[in-house]
């Protein structure tokens, strides 16, 4: 009886060690995921992108979005990322993390978005920042699901020296 006790708690061991190391690859795809996406690197986030990923944000409603925004499949995500490029020509989107924890395989980042955009005059950029929460899940190594969360109403938005 004892030694059955023992056995099991050896393989409820071997067990948890196995769930930490899958968490901390999670953490770390989705580390080098998120730094990507804060720097605009697109080609480093496609790297590390499902070829099913859904993207959603249903924080970001608007009258083309009432229901916020979703994205399936990994061309269309680019093709989106690439639009808002295009359209609004961020600098960087530069999230800082307070607080990443991983849950299985999510990993959950609480911080802020902190983005810069050009403006007319080159010694000033306007920033955009906001709470943030984004929630990545990865599986076999690769960004299966991103879901971000911002607070656009409690945004902070002004004129900033460039650097």
């Amino acid at each position: 009886m004892l030694r059955t006790i023992l056995i099991s708690a050896a393989l409820a061991l071997i067990g948890v060690s196995a769930q930490a190391q899958e968490t901390s690859e999670a953490e770390t795809v989705a580390r080098a995921y998120m730094e990507a996406y804060s720097e605009l690197d697109w080609a480093a986030m496609e790297a590390l992108m499902s070829e099913n990923i859904i993207f959603a944000d249903h924080t970001a409603t608007g009258t083309d979005d009432p229901e916020g925004i979703v994205t399936e499949g990994r061309e269309a995500l680019l093709e989106m990322l690439r639009g808002f490029e295009a359209q609004y020509h961020p600098i960087e989107l530069g999230f800082v993390w307070e607080t990443v924890f991983n849950s299985n395989d999510t990993v959950v980042f609480i911080g802020h978005v902190n983005a810069l955009y050009p403006t007319e005059d080159p010694a000033r950029h306007f920033r955009w920042r906001s709470q943030q929460v984004a929630a990545v899940t990865v599986r076999d190594g690769i960004v299966i699901a991103h879901r971000d969360f911002a607070n656009y109403p409690g945004a902070e938005q002004g004129l900033v020296p460039a650097e």
